[in-house]
């Protein structure tokens, strides 16, 4: 997946330059580069953005995490009990710099930035100093602040709709999954396709994935043979999923959405449930042969 521009000449810092080394490229700070997405797999780079050239981010605020929790009274007991939590949608910042020729190369570059960033539905957006990371906003550009009239700086507010970032890419091709520090990868590389009846599957999300309840996709795809109830089972959750009938072909449990050889099956199944809790899940699978996959993003707070 390709995710930011593949130029060579992208802008940098002024590094340690001679007399007669080419200065064009260099800025007195050091970029960084942002990609926006309609779908989380085709990107565009603002670097790969002709009428953009020169409009540079300099700086992003980290994520915090925004949890809702709520709360009731229950009969005559001390304090409240807890009823439920999510994380809530929350705001970035994002600030933008742009020098240009003369003023009207700057009205013209502010209208740019305008027309890149401006959608009626949110974006997935993705900084190239957090790279593993996207997430999902809607944009508001601030008023901008004149420096002369040749340039401007800018804030961009950024409303995370979900309140957590998500992995680039899917575990479902996790050889093109965008890898990145603080996303709590362990040494080896984990595996998610499996041919045992009893593997582990790695969540190094920060949270449960729970396709039911949260709306994480989870796509659990069983290609082989079963001479019925086949069964699923994460012993570490307790969780587990039955299909009664026999079957030669691709079963595929889409969250909750089951189908055998692309034809729905949920009247024939126990209307069980997969989640993934933080860390290994140790799973058990019977009355089935063949191949296992586990196709899930990470989600972490940040």
């Amino acid at each position: 997946m390709q995710v930011f521009s593949t130029k060579t000449n992208k802008p940098h810092l002024y590094p340690f330059l001679r007399p007669h080394d080419d200065w064009h490229g260099y800025v007195d700070f050091e970029p960084i580069e942002f990609s926006i997405s309609n779908n989380g797999k085709t990107w565009h780079s603002i670097y790969d953005q002709p009428d953009l050239d020169g409009v540079l981010c300099y700086s992003h605020q980290p994520a915090v995490a925004n949890q809702a929790n709520e709360y009731k009274k229950l009969g005559l007991n001390d304090g409240q009990a807890l009823i439920s939590s999510s994380y809530d949608q929350r705001e970035l910042k994002m600030n933008i710099h742009f020098v240009g020729m003369n003023e009207s190369d700057m009205y013209l570059a502010m209208d740019a930035l305008q027309q890149f960033l401006d959608s009626r539905s949110p974006l997935w957006i993705c900084w190239d100093d957090w790279p593993q990371r996207m997430y999902y906003v809607k944009a508001k550009l601030g008023d901008p602040n004149y420096l002369s009239d040749q340039g401007w700086t800018c804030e961009v507010t950024l409303t995370d709709l979900i309140g957590l970032s998500r992995s680039v890419g899917t575990t479902g091709d996790n050889e093109n999954m965008v890898k990145g520090f603080g996303n709590n990868l362990p040494v080896e590389a984990p595996t998610y396709s499996f041919t045992t009846n009893n593997f582990t599957v790695q969540n190094t999300s920060n949270i449960l994935i729970d396709p039911e309840r949260r709306g994480h996709p989870l796509t659990i795809t069983f290609e082989g043979s079963s001479g019925g109830n086949m069964k699923i089972t994460n012993k570490t959750t307790g969780d587990s999923f039955t299909y009664k009938k026999a079957f030669n072909g691709k079963f595929v449990l889409d969250g909750v959405n089951p189908e055998i050889n692309g034809n729905g099956c949920l009247a024939d199944t126990d209307y069980g449930v997969i989640t993934l809790q933080i860390g290994k899940n140790e799973f058990q699978v019977d009355n089935f042969s063949g191949t296992v996959t586990f196709d899930f993003a990470m989600w972490w707070l940040s």
